[in-house]
């Protein structure tokens, strides 16, 4: 194989004339990709079970040709020793990574998709990186980890970092075997059960809930909310909802498998009159992208899954108790109505609320095979005509009030106002007469 093809001139050129993309070649697998005018790279090319890797060797002109080939020589005597290039280097890149450097990577590749993604890298920052986030991942030792997590040993925090910490373990672990695995099970052998006590979230009381339905604004967060109320979905399932997602022909809401809790599978919301009627009100805040509830001013693109929380707690909506409500204790909210005054069966209502339980035990899962979309639209209307119904007798009551201001005679006067003469003067010439037999007399032109 004929190597050392590629000279000076022949770089300097590439670089003063480039007009697209394109690489050169030193042979012997080193290469030097010229993306444009100012950004240039080697890369050593080879195969491994007949599959093309490539290596990056650094940048032009900070790895010169002379060091290029070098380094390119190196790599193909590890090639001659059976190892993998790439892999090794990866190898080499995790041995002695800190903690938080670690850490960190782990959240950008694996936590971007959870429903508050800022959740995780906090509780690291503030818990875990003061005590050990600066120290390789291969010296961390279980007294090391017992420092940062007494503190907190026993709160509902404790048994999710320890879940978190052992996915970084694991995470640096496939390439260091020297890492212990064992460590967040050496540090829960030390502590002890931790015995958790689980605090529900503050709900508003279901009776409540028509009264909420009247006080929210007819806004991106107001829409939203209500279609959350309406739906008993969790909160990142509306706040990220798309378009697409809606068949409004078929009635259905179908929620992708990757935002439903543990289900597994894409969720059938069935869409009632008042889903329909606020999606047709969220669409004017709808401008470049394809989220429903879009908000160009964040990051993801779509409302925060705080904005709700922070609203109910702006507007001091509480719970029964007094403590201030939590957006995802509406769906407690639907829970209490549906087993108070809906009468749902239990199971239905849990499968409504998405609740896994609702498939039954392991055995029961096995022969799970439907969805009970129409039995669930039954029960999401009655709990619409529910939430709703205050709206109806605010509408109702301003009919009434119009049909009462209206002219109901040949002179023009309301109804309130013959009503009105006819408890003042009116009755005071018809003496023995009923309010409504004087209302109807007062009408009459006869008398006259």
């Amino acid at each position: 194989m004929k190597q050392h093809v590629l000279r000076q001139t022949d770089i300097d050129s590439a670089v003063k004339g480039f007009t697209k993309k394109h690489s050169l070649s030193d042979g012997a697998g080193l290469m030097l990709l010229v993306n444009s005018t100012t950004s240039q790279s080697w890369v050593y090319r080879y195969k491994v079970g007949g599959v093309e890797k490539r290596l990056g060797l650094g940048a032009y002109p900070g790895v010169t040709l002379t060091q290029a080939r070098k380094l390119a020589q190196i790599e193909r005597g590890r090639r001659a020793d059976g190892v993998d290039p790439a892999a090794a280097k990866v190898q080499r890149k995790r041995t002695g990574v800190t903690f938080e450097d670690a850490a960190r990577e782990y959240w950008q590749t694996h936590c971007q998709d959870m429903a508050k993604p800022s959740n995780w890298i906090a509780a690291m920052e503030k818990d875990i990186f003061p005590r050990v986030g600066r120290r390789a991942v291969v010296d961390v030792l279980p007294e090391h980890l017992i420092t940062a997590f007494k503190p907190i040993w026993g709160r509902e925090k404790a048994r999710k970092l320890s879940q978190w910490v052992n996915q970084v373990i694991t995470f640096v672990s496939v390439d260091d075997p020297r890492v212990d695995t064992q460590l967040m099970d050496k540090v829960k052998n030390r502590l002890g059960p931790q015995r958790v006590q689980y605090a529900h979230h503050a709900a508003v009381p279901w009776r409540d809930i028509p009264d909420l339905w009247l006080a929210l604004p007819d806004t991106l967060v107001g829409y939203s909310m209500r279609l959350l109320i309406l739906s008993a979905v969790r909160v990142n399932c509306v706040v990220q909802a798309e378009w697409s997602e809606f068949d409004f022909k078929e009635k259905v809401w179908t929620v992708p498998a990757d935002r439903m809790k543990g289900w597994n599978v894409p969720f059938r919301v069935p869409l009632t009159k008042p889903m329909v009627s606020i999606l047709r009100g969220a669409k004017r805040f709808q401008d470049q992208t394809e989220y429903v509830f879009e908000s160009l001013d964040a990051q993801s693109r779509h409302l925060s899954n705080n904005a709700h929380r922070l609203w109910l707690h702006k507007h001091k909506w509480t719970d029964a108790d007094g403590r201030l409500a939590t957006a995802h204790g509406l769906r407690s909210s639907f829970k209490d109505w549906s087993d108070d005054a809906g009468k749902v069966d239990h199971m239905l209502s849990e499968h409504c609320l998405q609740h896994v339980k609702a498939k039954g035990d392991a055995t029961a899962r096995a022969y799970f095979r439907t969805d009970q979309l129409e039995r669930r639209r039954e029960v999401m209307e009655a709990w619409g005509e529910y939430v709703t119904s205050g709206a109806r007798k605010l509408i109702e009551y301003d009919k009434r009030q119009a049909a009462l201001d209206a002219p109901a005679d040949k002179d023009g006067r309301s109804l309130r106002e013959i009503e009105d003469w006819a408890r003042d003067d009116g009755q005071d010439d018809v003496p023995g007469m009923t309010e409504i037999e004087a209302t109807e007399w007062a009408r009459d032109d006869s008398h006259e």
